[in-house]
């Protein structure tokens, strides 16, 4: 976890975290899960396996609202449509989730649940 911490720390020294927050929530229930999202610039989504840790998403914000950001994998739809699923983080309830869009036309973006509960920091 000091790793994760070690990381979260790196994301926050970028130029975009130099003019906003940076979120970080690190998954707390046994997931190695890690996800940096910085306000109004990029996310990060972290993995960490036994030889390491992993960046293994790029994303993008779709969502803050001071309680909640998300975030959705560039390339996670096909271009001009909307992200299928998107990565939350959740300061109120510690949590990081999951919401989901079909990828039919028209259709509303639905709560896909609870991924982790979460450590959430703002830096």
């Amino acid at each position: 976890m000091r790793k994760f911490l070690l990381i979260a720390a790196l994301a926050a020294l970028t130029p975009a975290a130099a003019n906003a927050a940076t979120w970080v929530a690190i998954c707390s229930d046994g997931k190695n899960v890690q996800y940096n999202q910085t306000i109004g610039g990029t996310g990060f989504l972290y993995l960490k396996t036994d030889t390491g840790i992993y960046q293994t998403a790029r994303l993008s914000q779709t969502f803050f609202n001071r309680t909640a950001v998300c975030g959705a994998v560039y390339g996670n739809a096909p271009a001009g449509a909307e992200p299928i699923t998107q990565v939350c983080i959740n300061k109120s309830s510690k949590t990081i989730y999951l919401k989901y869009q079909p990828p039919t036309p028209g259709s509303s973006v639905v709560g896909a649940g609870t991924f982790c509960p979460a450590t959430v920091t703002v830096q």
